[in-house]
Order: structure tokens, then C-alpha cells, then sequence
């Protein structure tokens, strides 16, 4: 009787130990997980925006479709990361027309611009030679879509306006002010979107990219003359680059899981 007794308190003491030892490795494996996230939060701590504008580098059509499948899978994995954001893209090009392949345009998020590159040119769209980009700083985001207004503005082209400094060091509070304001109205009426602004170009006064906005308009034409109109350009402070990018198509993955 004596000996099952022993034996029933070492299977009891086994199961207890192995329980604890259980719950510490749990203890450990979430410490490790915890580690993880904050060491995953502090690597995007300071990332900067750089706009990504993709031009076809090849007329191989086999060999576009030969690797779709990976090149659309990168982009997704990318933006699920948090990597890449706010995309477009543009199936009715007419510069730049490579079959029936869109042209797209997207935001990339990275510490430096050599981190920016070093992403990008692991792109098998790059390393097989697919397609060639174009990088611009942007910095951070100032503004994203009012859904309501550009609903109601009804269905527009999309074009990428990327403006640059020239002449900065003319520039007035004043005219800061009016060219903030007149953005911020095209911006209520659904005109613009997704603006990123870059400050650290602009007190600089170098020839990075100052800021990057999003028209939504019918034609170039039209894109071009709201542009124009803006207090900056009317007063030569800072010169834009056009390019058509078709309809807006990812957001931020953060914000897409919320909705």
C-alpha cells in the first residue's frame, strides 16, 4: 500500500514539474516573442518615405509572365509588412505601354535611402532585369484619402505630382501658408490624396524631393493646370514631374485589417 502511495505522490510531483517547466518555456517563448515585437518596433522607429516610380526595362513578355506569380507575391509579403504602402497602379498607360502589364507606383518605407535600394534591388522585378525604378524622399505622410469626398468626386485617373524646390531660400511665411492652405482645400474636395511632405529637403534647400501628392483628375491636361495654379509654382518656388499612375489600389495594411 505504502509503495503505490509513493508512487501515485512521484507521478503527481512528475506532472506538477513537468507543468512548471511547461509554463516556463511558455514564459520564455513570450519574453522571446516580446523581445521580438519591440526590437520589430524600434527597427521602423525614424523609417522615412521614399516614392517609387517603376519603368518596364525589358519587352519580354514571357519573361514577365514566368514570374508574375513571385513579383506579385514580393509586392504582397512587402506591404503586409508594413514595408510598402499607399500603391497605384496604371493598366491603361500610354508611355511606357508594355502589353497589358500595369505600370505601378508605391511608397516604400526604410531608414536610409540605401536601405530603400537594398530592398528594391532584391525585387526579382529588378534582379531579372523586369523593370527599372526611379527613387524620390518624401518623407513623412502628411495626408491620406478623404473616402467620402473622392466618392463622391466620382470614378478619375490618378496622377503622381512630385515636386521639388528651387527656389526655397525666396519663399515667405506667407506664401508658405497659402500654398499649405490650397493644398489642404483640394485636399477636402477630394482632389488630392495621399500628400507626403518632405522636411527635412526643404530646410535644406536641396534637390531632394519636397513633397509628393496624388490628383485625381480625368485627364493629364487637368492634373497639370491644378498644379500649375498652386502659390508655389505660380511664384517659381518649386517645379512638379507628372506621372500618371492610373487608380489608387493598396493602402496601409495596418489600417486595411482595421476596417
Amino acid at each position: 500500500m505504502l509503495i503505490k502511495k509513493v508512487i501515485t505522490i512521484l507521478c503527481i510531483l512528475t506532472i506538477v514539474f513537468s507543468c512548471k517547466n511547461k509554463l516556463q518555456e511558455n514564459e520564455k517563448l513570450n519574453e522571446t516573442e516580446q523581445q521580438q515585437e519591440i526590437e520589430a518596433k524600434n527597427a521602423k522607429i525614424g523609417r522615412q518615405n521614399y516614392a517609387i516610380a517603376w519603368k518596364w526595362a525589358t519587352d519580354n513578355k514571357q519573361l514577365v509572365e514566368e514570374n508574375l506569380v513571385v513579383i506579385a507575391d514580393q509586392v504582397n509579403q512587402l506591404w503586409k509588412e508594413d514595408i510598402i504602402a499607399d500603391a497605384y497602379y496604371n493598366s491603361n498607360a500610354t508611355i511606357d505601354k508594355f502589353e497589358y502589364f500595369p505600370n505601378v507606383f508605391f511608397f516604400l518605407k526604410a531608414q536610409s535611402e540605401e536601405d530603400a535600394i537594398t530592398i528594391l534591388d532584391e525585387l526579382t522585378l529588378v534582379k531579372k532585369g523586369i523593370a527599372s525604378y526611379k527613387i524620390y524622399p518624401v518623407g513623412l505622410k502628411w495626408m491620406g484619402r478623404d473616402h467620402d469626398e473622392i466618392r463622391e468626386k466620382g470614378i478619375t485617373n490618378s496622377y503622381a505630382a512630385v515636386w521639388a524646390s528651387d527656389n526655397w531660400e525666396n519663399t515667405t511665411d506667407s506664401l508658405t501658408k497659402s500654398q499649405a492652405d490650397a493644398i489642404l482645400d483640394l485636399w477636402n474636395d477630394g482632389s488630392i490624396e495621399n500628400i507626403y511632405f518632405d522636411i527635412e529637403g526643404t530646410q535644406k534647400a536641396n534637390d531632394k524631393t519636397d513633397f509628393v501628392f496624388f490628383i485625381n483628375a480625368n485627364t493629364e491636361k487637368e492634373a497639370k493646370e491644378l498644379c500649375a495654379a498652386l502659390p508655389f509654382a505660380k511664384e517659381n518656388i518649386a517645379n512638379y514631374e507628372i506621372y500618371p499612375v492610373g487608380v489608387f489600389w493598396l493602402g496601409d495594411f495596418k489600417e486595411f485589417n482595421k476596417e
